[in-house]
């Protein structure tokens, strides 16, 4: 050994490989000065590198054959070894590199602004962009029940910093917000590690970023730490003091900008965080503590106290602003929200670009109600950062209003190729294809989603619940088992199953199922969910009593989560529950008295009409109904609500039933049903088709029904009247008794129930 060491120093080896390590490590800072100075991919830094090892079996090679004095021939071994080793080389650097974007790190695009003047913008690709889940911060021993504000603030503050860079992309709050708090961490502070790594691998974020805020007398003193999600290592962990709260996340931005490895570029933004909210400290606590209530509590009334008192403290306070509006909105109050949102606008230089496109879409959509300007901000929006994702998603929303799907799986097949390694994007596109009638294509992308993530729970539950609808039964139930293997107990999983139970007749297993779920809830949000199952079990057994019941029961649940504007919403949907308990009289009422609540915007306007449609409907008033449905075509098309049209249509149909012009009626569900399956427009075509004497033809529609919900009892009492007429006597019998089995309990009000008794001993059964 001593011989070995001796010679590789004669022949000066360590010498020759120390040089050349030296002058190659010259070569990666180049690259790495390249790289930020000219914005290109920062893989090439790797390359260097990689390169620089890869090649020094040559430089030892050399080192050996000619590191002693005097001449040295060229070997045998150096005329193979060598080439062999840049060929290895090349060959490694192309299987490690290949398919990598070595381009620039960013694109450029050319756009009109909204002033009609051309501007040319350097956009990040998405391969480069910092995806970054930044979780509330915990509270330190120092930091009582007063300042618990800070935690809130502190990460709001950091990311609206960093938003002026589109190289970070931070996840949305409320998808982290939901989770945490079903979790059982409600005021979303001191979260397990393991937890934040799981829900920001579910977000398929890159980074996590976390930290704790405290007090010691005047001073506040932070932390700040940044983990790598795919190994949870520790990239960054960094230790502020002083007595300036917003000076100390100033300088936290820096440090993450350079954790994150985010370069420095001309004419990127770069205000002090009190310049984009506020300096006056008063005015930064009540914001705080205005988030603390709505983000922790749903207390919207304390929120809007708080936000109120920032905005009189700081008129110029335009995230408070901001904040104001949308909750303005949601506790129904429109014309409040429309003056806070104009402050807003007054003082939108203090957002960051990103913000700015995210406000004034909110506030074309829901203030001015001016949809169309909302959509061409979107087009704008996506003209400028063709590959941001926030952007996209923007325009994605305003694709699904307008019930454009090929607009949709469009622009979900662009994200998905910017970002492969988002696969929720896969179920997002496998639900478009089922609402287009594309099973075949829906089922391809959620076992792609099986495939990428098999020990995610949701890509079984999806699977299960398409499977369900088209009546893939056993299908579904083998998914559902799956789901139940990663998951037991899991509430949403219960549900589903119970779903299924339901929809084939085992009435006692998914009356079990849903109230499981119920009891395995650990959150408002699951509980209405649970809430929401029982309200269909309950209706579709003709037991209207109970699912009032639990109608009203959601509504408890939802006010802890949700805002009263939503809420108001969702009541007026639930106008059949009401008709077919008796108690048509009391939707009425309620819809008057949430009515002026829900006319702030021209979306929520025309659910108003569209509830009022289904009351005449109800009623069986064939003037007032034809009248409702001409003002609900009217607000759809104002609101550009084209994935409404099918509903419209369908109800076209049944008033033409009401009228007794059953062809019309036959028409208008067929084409109802040419826009994506609706699963019980066949048992509709076939109750149409039987008041026309079409009998084989309806048959062959509820047999369809059937197939999909082979416990349905409305298509089992449509197909015994069309089996009556058939002169089939036994099979409509055995039709009606099936009826008669899922409505065993139902309530002598519930009238479809009624029917079915009073026929079966008619037709000697």
């Amino acid at each position: 050994m001593a011989t070995w060491m001796k010679n590789l120093i004669e022949r000066r080896v360590p010498h020759s490989v120390a040089l050349y390590l030296g002058v190659s490590w010259g070569f990666v800072q180049f690259a790495h000065f390249t790289v930020a100075e000219f914005l290109l991919s920062p893989h090439w830094t790797r390359v260097v590198l990689a390169t620089v090892l890869l090649f020094l079996p040559s430089v030892v090679m050399l080192g050996w054959y000619h590191g002693l004095p005097g001449r040295n021939r060229v070997t045998l071994t150096e005329k193979i070894g060598i080439p062999t080793n840049l060929a290895l080389a090349a060959l490694v650097l192309v299987l490690m590199f290949n398919g990598t974007d070595l381009g620039a790190a960013v694109t450029r695009v050319t756009v009109e602004d909204e002033d009609g003047e051309t501007v040319e913008r350097a956009i990040p690709k998405t391969e480069f962009r910092k995806r970054t889940a930044v979780f509330v911060f915990d509270g330190g021993p120092g930091l009582g029940a007063d300042d618990a504000w800070m935690s809130y603030v502190a990460p709001e503050a950091l990311e609206m910093d960093l938003m002026s860079d589109d190289f970070f992309e931070p996840i949305s709050g409320s998808a982290l917000q939901e989770r945490l708090q079903e979790a059982g961490f409600k005021d979303l502070r001191n979260v397990p590690f393991a937890l934040k790594r799981e829900l920001s691998e579910a977000n398929h974020a890159e980074f996590i970023v976390s930290g704790m805020v405290d007090r010691a007398a005047d001073r506040h003193q932070m932390t700040m730490a940044v983990h790598q999600v795919d190994t949870g290592a520790l990239v960054d962990e960094r230790r502020y003091d002083g007595p300036d709260f917003l000076g100390l996340i100033d300088q936290m931005s820096v440090d993450l900008k350079t954790a994150l490895e985010i370069p420095a570029r001309d004419g990127i933004e770069d205000l002090r965080v009190r310049e984009r909210l506020t300096a006056d400290a008063e005015a930064l606590e009540a914001f705080g503590r205005a988030r603390q209530a709505q983000d922790v509590d749903s207390d919207f009334g304390t929120a809007l106290k708080y936000l109120s008192s920032a905005t009189d403290i700081d008129p110029t306070f335009a995230q408070a602003h901001f904040g104001l509006a949308a909750t303005l909105i949601n506790t129904n109050r429109p014309e409040e929200a429309a003056a806070a949102m104009q402050a807003c606008l007054d003082h939108i230089y203090k957002l960051p670009e990103r913000m700015q496109f995210r406000l004034k879409f909110l506030y074309y959509l829901f203030v001015a109600n001016e949809p169309a300007r909302a959509r061409a901000l979107s087009e704008m929006w996506v003209d400028l950062y063709p590959e941001d994702p926030q952007a996209l998603e923007n325009l994605l929303q305003m694709e699904a209003l307008a019930g454009n799907s090929e607009g949709m799986l469009a622009i979900l097949d662009k994200l998905y190729a910017l970002d492969p390694g988002n696969a929720d994007l896969l179920k997002q596109i496998a639900a478009v294809h089922e609402q287009s009638g594309n099973e075949n294509e829906a089922l391809a992308a959620l076992q792609q989603y099986a495939e990428r993530f098999p020990d995610d729970y949701t890509s079984y539950t999806a699977q299960a619940d398409l499977q369900r609808r088209l009546g893939n039964h056993d299908r579904a139930r083998d998914n559902l088992d799956r789901a139940l293997l990663l998951e037991p107990g899991f509430p949403q999983i219960v549900r589903v199953m119970a779903s299924l139970d339901l929809d084939v007749g085992r009435f006692a297993d998914a009356l079990a199922g849903y109230q499981r779920a119920l009891a395995l809830a650990r959150s408002p949000r699951e509980r209405a969910a649970a809430q929401e199952g029982l309200r269909d079990y309950y209706s579709f057994r003709g037991e209207m009593e109970n699912a009032l019941a639990a109608t009203r029961a959601w509504v408890d649940e939802a006010t802890e989560f949700m805002p009263p504007w939503n809420v108001a919403q969702n009541r007026i949907q639930q106008g059949d529950t009401y008709f077919d308990a008796g108690r048509g009289d009391e939707f009425i009422m309620l819809l008057q008295e949430l009515r002026p609540q829900l006319e702030s915007t021209s979306i929520t306007r025309f659910m108003v009409d569209y509830a009022e449609l289904r009351v005449a409907i109800a009623l069986e008033d064939v003037v007032a109904a034809r009248a409702a449905h001409d003002r609900a075509l009217q607000a759809m098309e104002r609101a550009q609500l084209e994935v409404m049209r099918p509903n419209l249509i369908a109800d076209q149909g049944r008033l033409d039933e009401l009228a007794g012009d059953y062809a019309s009626a036959l028409g208008n569900y067929r084409r109802a049903m040419e826009f994506g399956p609706a699963y019980d427009y066949d048992r509709l075509v076939g109750r149409a088709l039987g008041r026309l004497g079409r009998l084989d033809e309806a048959e062959s529609a509820l047999q369809e029904a059937l197939r999909l919900t082979p416990a349905d009892p409305r298509a089992h009492l449509e197909t015994a009247y069309v089996l009556e007429a058939k002169d089939d006597r036994p099979g409509a019998i055995e039709h009606l008794r099936s009826a008669l089995r899922a409505w065993e309990h139902a309530d002598e009000v519930y009238q479809p129930a009624r029917d079915a008794r009073e026929k079966l001993p008619e037709l000697g059964g």
